[in-house]
């Protein structure tokens, strides 16, 4: 399913497409912790981070990612699971580090395998664990900044 993909900033537009993308991923990624999200869910667990998309075209939102700039923190990281494993999470990750100043943190679900392999893959560590709603955590510190070319000016130019 290799059709190219850009990186823009997230629109009013998009949420309910970024809702459906989250849903797909959360029960993919989560088959455990069974949970509606719809619209409202998205808009209230995003509010107050900057979000990234991954687009095809105009509107066709693959993936998305939301930060904490002030602490730092990757709060979201979701990608269509029809689309995983084609670059769209690691562009992703690569604009969120940058929109966080070059260092971040992330907490992820133990139980969540694929998305700690894919972290690992891409020079996170491994930091504190924890527990939340019953579940097990771990914090994940990034390796630093990897620019990429396209993100250097524009809307993901360094803060």
């Amino acid at each position: 399913m290799g059709s190219t993909h850009a990186l823009r900033p997230y629109r009013d537009a998009d949420a309910p497409a970024c809702a459906g993308v989250f849903d797909r991923a959360w029960h993919a990624g989560h088959p455990y912790a069974p949970r509606v999200i719809d619209e409202a869910v998205f808009l209230r667990e995003t509010a107050g981070r900057r979000l990234i998309v991954a687009a095809c075209g105009a509107d066709r939102v693959l993936g998305f990612a939301g930060v904490h700039v002030p602490g730092a923190f990757v709060h979201h990281l979701y990608v269509d699971p029809p689309r995983a494993g084609g670059g769209i999470g690691r562009d992703l990750l690569a604009a969120a580090l940058q929109l966080a100043g070059g260092r971040a943190s992330l907490k992820c679900r133990l139980r969540n395998e694929r998305a700690l392999r894919f972290y690992e893959r891409e020079g996170w560590t491994r930091g504190e664990t924890g527990f939340e709603g019953g579940e097990p955590w771990i914090r994940l510190l990034s390796p630093g900044p990897r620019p990429l070319p396209s993100l250097h000016s524009g809307p993901f130019a360094p803060i």
